[in-house]
């Protein structure tokens, strides 16, 4: 069953023109069962996403993003692009904490989990602290942001991780009865 599952992947993998899969919950079984290192796997992410939060001078302390003025406040601006890539900074209780940028205090991770999607399979999708994937503010860099780009954003990784895949198994030749 195993082998039947990794071949239909692959084959669905490999037969599109598309160099990334979404990252789903049989995706992520797979990658713990064959012990990979989430650290070391490249992660995209599928759809824009703009985070906004109004901040009380100019001289308030920004770690990223940038500061404009809009109707006589400051506002904060961090957005993602489509497909930049992101890594694993780690995992907790069941969630990703995937980082896009670097910085000295490694505040700077959005956090993604398993959410029912198509044809009852879990895709990894950006979820608020709680663990909802319905929310209008996030937390980021130990700041509440206003989710001004309201799609979805799902992980990607690419399909080289799976050509990598190592399945062990052995064949049991029975015991016979004397």
């Amino acid at each position: 069953m195993k082998k039947l599952f990794l071949f239909v992947v692959l084959v669905f993998s490999l037969s599109s023109c598309q160099k990334t899969v979404y990252l789903t919950g049989s995706l992520m079984h797979t990658l713990q069962e064959n012990e990979l290192d989430l650290t070391r796997i490249q992660f995209y992410n599928d759809n824009p996403l703009v985070l906004e939060r109004e901040v009380p001078s100019s001289n308030a302390n920004i770690k990223s993003g940038k500061v404009f003025f809009k109707n006589g406040r400051y506002i904060n601006r961090i957005s993602l692009d489509k497909n930049t890539p992101g890594m694993v900074q780690r995992e907790e209780n069941g969630s990703l904490l995937i980082t896009f940028e670097q910085t000295a205090d490694g505040e700077n991770w959005l956090r993604f989990g398993a959410v029912p999607g198509e044809k009852g399979e879990y895709f990894y999708q950006l979820i608020d602290q709680k663990g909802s994937p319905s929310f209008s503010r996030i937390d980021y860099e130990g700041n509440m942001y206003l989710v001004i780009y309201p799609s979805r954003v799902r992980l990607l990784l690419s399909k080289s991780v799976l050509t990598n895949l190592k399945v062990k198994e052995r064949h049991m030749k029975g015991v016979r009865v004397k």
